[in-house]
């Protein structure tokens, strides 16, 4: 059974009191024995009264010496801790000696001390992924309105006189607008996914059904197009999941569009799947450049820019694979990327099976 210092501190009290009463009966017995023998009282009653300071000291001093170590020591440590997280310094680490409730009380104070530091650094990190998205997004914004600018200033001065320079000059603010587009439609769905109000209407559905309704609409728009070649891996298994057709046409839509832009010249595409027992595996491969081995750990980060992945040349701010990865953990699943530079990209994601 463990004591405790309420224990300690009563059991030392009362040793104060109790251990001179019975020292000071033990020595009347004596005194009295004495008395009959040779009849020095003086003597013994000095005897007696020495021998009780001598007991009462040395519990005294055993009392003060454990509360010093056990109250008073480790009270001290907690006050220059708490004066070095006062001024900042979160680093310092209080270890308990004892397994009371001093030492509990150690305990948690060391671990309020390192959750208040991860809270510090994740609002730190926070505030920096905040200031690069104000960075990126002034970028991003500036960069397509000052094109847009500059080209409609070219239609107004007449700088475009033949239609085939005007045509080409709306194509163009078509395109930079188009580019703006997606960058506020990304800021808008992240910012409700982050909080909780992009709503997800999940419905049972063939797996295969849906893998065809995937691939259907790409293979219409790379029949004809010689930058890409796509191959779509048949048959897809057949099991039943959950899914919301809309918001993963928006994971497809995204993870090709990339493999498109990366996937060298032409780009070569596959999309296949497999059935793993409790999930469905799906991956869309390309035969691009790869990705560097120091972006893919971040690649799903929010606001990641990697140098292949998130080039300001293709616009966005850098959350598209972030969103794709909140709706695919949303249904459940997983997604994740290899790749090897010279080789190509794979990205997969898997849903879970309904049993």
């Amino acid at each position: 059974m463990k004591l405790g210092i309420r224990f300690k501190l009563i059991a030392s009290l009362t040793g104060i009191i109790f251990i001179p009463v019975v020292l000071m009966s033990i020595s009347g017995v004596r005194e009295n024995h004495g008395n009959s023998i040779n009849g020095a009282t003086g003597i013994k009653f000095m005897f007696v009264l020495g021998f009780l300071v001598v007991a009462f000291v040395l519990c005294a001093y055993l009392l003060a010496r454990f509360i010093t170590r056990r109250i008073l020591l480790p009270l001290k440590e907690l006050n220059d801790a708490s004066e070095q997280i006062m001024n900042g310094n979160l680093d310092v680490e209080i270890r308990s000696r004892y397994n009371d409730e001093m030492g509990n009380f150690i305990s948690a104070f060391d671990v309020m001390r390192a959750r208040l530091k991860e809270s510090l650094d994740q609002q730190a990190a926070y505030e920096q992924a905040r200031n690069e998205l104000v960075a990126n997004i002034s970028h991003d914004l500036r960069t397509p309105i000052t094109s847009i600018r500059g080209y409609v200033e070219g239609l107004q001065d007449g700088i475009a006189r033949d239609e085939q320079k005007v045509a080409r000059y709306l194509a163009v603010i078509k395109n930079k607008t188009d580019q703006l587009d997606r960058l506020i439609e990304d800021l808008f769905q992240f910012s409700q996914l982050e909080s909780g109000q992009l709503a997800m209407e999940l419905r049972e559905s063939d797996s295969r059904e849906f893998l065809e309704a995937m691939a259907a609409p790409f293979e219409l728009e790379f029949h004809e197009n010689p930058s890409v070649e796509l191959t779509v891996e048949r048959p897809f298994p057949s099991r039943l999941i959950q899914v919301d057709h809309d918001r993963m046409a928006q994971v497809f839509e995204n993870i090709i569009e990339n493999a498109k832009k990366y996937g060298g010249r032409p780009a070569e595409l596959t999309i296949s799947a497999r059935d793993e027992g409790d999930r469905i595996r799906i991956m869309i491969k390309d035969s691009g450049i790869g990705i560097s081995e120091d972006d893919l750990p971040y690649l799903f980060e929010r606001f990641y820019r990697g140098e292949k992945s998130r080039s300001r040349a293709f616009g966005g701010a850098g959350l598209g694979l972030a969103i794709c990865k909140q709706i695919v953990e949303k249904h459940g699943g997983r997604i994740g990327v290899q790749s090897k530079q010279g080789i190509g990209t794979e990205f997969y994601l898997t849903l879970p099976i309904i049993k």
